[in-house]
């Protein structure tokens, strides 16, 4: 099937299985699955069954192949939701013609519904509004207060200004770099690298400012060691993910940052929260705009700094994992190759 559809001139990637399929979907979005139902490690259905659930991908036609005579299966997988079940042996003309019509269908509807953001419209104007809002009320006091204000209240309105903006032009890049990662254009630089320390103490000042607390709230111990990956994407990381800790910790909030070699593989970041912490069932969940206990801690934000730090961390051939304990806490492992120039 792959060679035949290679020369019909399609981008075609394979799997194994399905964990294999999932661990690919974390950094390339097709157009079209085809999955066998029996395979080993995971089958079809089990991954049918995640896809579905996750906001990124369930939109993707899925057509289930097999060589099952069991009776209404068929009709069970389309009544499931399956797009469409071809039983083996088939012709390749029958194959072309299902994919070609499958494919056709799946572009009208991402012309249609182009949308940036995929999670609930009510987050998303949130996001959007709460920042333009602050900026602008915080102007128009300014403007009218322009001949009786302090040069206290000017420092004050021009902070929470900066604020307002930083917040939406940080949402805004969120969504652009989503958008580019799921038409699989966002690639990473083979010969980036940079210095983790620096990196690190820069995303750190962001946070520490944005959440107007104190330097001893972060406990930090990094290892000094230059990383193959761009000094922008490892500085998103560590923004979103420490962000993330903060937004999920408990009164006082504190969490501790690692960095540290691993083996000559991998150089290791692990990022500790002591807040409310995750489910099993939170955990699979964890994909693009999934928010979790939003109304409760009234967190800001789209939801997207998990999904994109991890989907960046696999472009560049690392491991990410989570660990969570609900009220306990969460711990991120994040595993990077070392640069080149620590070897030279």
């Amino acid at each position: 099937m792959v060679e035949l559809l290679l020369l019909k001139n399609y981008v075609v990637k394979s799997a194994a299985n399905g964990q294999d399929a999932l661990d690919l979907l974390d950094i390339w979005t097709p157009d079209l699955i085809i999955a066998d139902i029996m395979m080993p490690i995971m089958d079809g259905q089990e991954l049918y069954e995640i896809i579905k659930e996750s906001r990124a991908l369930c939109a993707i036609p899925f057509i289930f192949l097999t060589a099952k005579k069991e009776p209404n299966l068929k009709q069970k997988s389309l009544l499931d939701g399956v797009d469409d079940f071809i039983s083996k042996p088939f012709k390749a003309k029958e194959l072309l013609e299902l994919i070609q019509t499958k494919l056709a269908r799946f572009e009208r509807i991402k012309n249609n519904q182009n949308n940036l953001y995929i999670g609930e419209k009510k987050f998303f104007l949130h996001e959007v509004n709460t920042p333009i809002n602050g900026i602008q009320g915080f102007i128009d006091l300014l403007l009218d207060g322009e001949n009786s204000l302090g040069n206290e209240d000017r420092r004050t309105f021009h902070t929470a200004i900066k604020t307002s903006l930083v917040r939406l032009q940080r949402n805004m890049q969120n969504l652009f770099l989503y958008e580019s990662i799921k038409n699989n254009e966002f690639e990473v630089t083979a010969s980036a690298n940079c210095d983790i320390e620096a990196v690190f103490q820069k995303a750190k000042a962001i946070v520490l400012k944005e959440y107007q607390i104190e330097d001893y709230k972060i406990t930090y111990e990094i290892e000094k060691k230059d990383l193959k990956i761009s000094a922008e994407h490892l500085n998103f990381i560590f923004t979103e993910l420490i962000d993330n800790a903060l937004k999920f910790s408990s009164e006082p909030k504190k969490i501790i940052v690692i960095g540290k070699t691993y083996n000559a593989k991998y150089y290791e970041i692990i990022i500790r929260d002591f807040g409310i912490g995750l489910t099993a069932n939170e955990l699979k969940k964890i994909n693009a705009a999934e928010q979790f206990n939003r109304e409760k801690k009234e967190q800001q934000g789209l939801g997207l700094g998990l999904y994109l730090s991890k989907t960046i961390t696999k472009k560049l051939n690392g491991l990410f994992s989570i660990i969570s304990e609900k009220n306990v806490g969460t711990t991120i492992s994040i595993f990077l190759p070392p640069s080149l120039k620590n070897s030279t």
